[in-house]
């Protein structure tokens, strides 16, 4: 899947659907002084080789990923990315590319890492979570030094479930984490469709929100006190300034939110794929993967579609989708009918959307300015 998914969202875009209205004109979009048009978006590919999947450090598009799935950045803007090299096989490393677009190979020795965070409290200590998908390694949860010193930190074997201490409690498939201004992990535990809290100060760990149930495969769909909710499939989870938690319940086709007392309700509900600009209120998604909050715009972004489209909701409680407004872009494939997968993003100080292009091999950053 070579092409990006910004062309194929030009195209989605022609086809007209009734589950959003046009924006009106009253608010002002990300609170950005008035604004009342989408942002038009630049595309450019900053690191790794667009197509050429590899594994090299070096400056910018000298350098080569393999298939980079997720990525956090730090107080400082540095990004870190996890890339899986040969899909698991040759293990996991963690890359950083700092400001300057330089990439170097800033961890290693994981087995199949899926997700990253960094500590609020510090602002450059990194946690981690390993799935456990790799043969022979235990899945389990890391926590990484500025330096790049890994400690693992829990050690579970798949297909069970335990809270309890630490050291003993087991997880089935641990694949998104993020971390509260407290220091308390959340953990996406992926089979068993709940989230997992982590409390690193007494050692503890328990069921924050979502109905475990091991005897069954069946995915449910229900809003609720955290006991009773139920959620169908997520690889994600990000949260914002006030620690309400957002889930990208992929199978349910919903962003799912929990408060801070672990009600779970939702945010954005069901809809075809086709999204258009429009109020909160009125958005849907269809296959969301992907979630972050961007602490300094007070914006959330979700990328649906499986990966090929990213939405912005801003402060005004405006969907716009970005991959529907791209003025540029530098791809090297433009083939028709082909598109690639936006597995993870950050946005850095600047405002910069730096997204990471899987099956693209690449890294690359979204530019959006407003309309005067």
């Amino acid at each position: 899947m070579k092409t990006s998914f910004i062309y194929l969202g030009l195209l989605v875009s022609l086809i007209t659907s009734t589950s959003c209205t046009e924006p009106n004109p009253s608010p002002s979009p990300g609170g950005e002084g008035g604004h009342t048009s989408p942002p038009i978006v630049t595309i450019k590919t900053i690191a790794g080789k667009d197509t050429k999947p590899g594994y090299a450090d070096g400056a910018g598009t000298n350098s080569q990923f393999d298939n980079p799935c997720q990525m956090t950045i730090d107080k400082n803007d540095n990004i870190y990315i996890i890339d899986q090299l040969k899909s698991y096989i040759g293990g996991t490393v963690i890359r950083k590319l700092d400001p300057q677009g330089n990439v170097t190979t800033f961890a290693t020795g994981f087995g199949a890492i899926t997700d990253i965070c960094v500590d609020p409290r510090d602002g450059v200590t990194l946690y981690a979570v390993d799935s456990g998908d790799k043969l022979g390694v235990p899945n389990g949860i890391f926590r990484i030094t500025s330096t790049g010193q890994v400690t693992r930190l829990s050690t579970s074997t798949r297909k069970t479930y335990e809270d309890g201490p630490l050291a003993t409690a087991k997880f089935d498939q641990p694949v998104g984490i993020v971390m509260d201004k407290q220091g308390n992990l959340y953990i996406a535990d992926g089979l068993e469709r709940c989230v997992r809290k982590v409390n690193l100060t007494t050692g503890m760990v328990s069921t924050f929100a979502g109905k475990v149930d091991m005897n069954t495969q069946i995915c449910n769909y229900k809003d609720g006190a955290a006991n009773v909710a139920e959620f169908c499939r997520f690889d994600d989870l990000t949260m914002d300034d006030d620690g309400n938690l957002y889930i990208p319940d992929w199978f349910n086709h919903r962003i799912r939110k929990i408060a801070p007392d672990g009600t779970v309700s939702t945010y954005i509900g069901l809809g075809t794929g086709y999204g258009k600009d429009c109020l909160l209120e009125k958005s849907t998604v269809y296959e969301p993967h992907r979630v972050h909050y961007d602490s300094y715009s007070k914006q959330l972004f979700v990328v649906d579609q499986a990966g090929l489209h990213i939405n912005m909701v801003t402060t005004n409680n405006y969907v716009f989708r970005l991959t529907n407004h791209v003025l540029s872009a530098d791809y090297a494939d433009t083939s028709p009918g082909h598109s690639n997968t936006c597995y993870g993003l950050v946005v850095n100080k600047k405002g910069e959307v730096i997204y990471l292009d899987k099956y693209n091999h690449c890294i690359r950053k979204a530019t959006y300015v407003w309309p005067n």
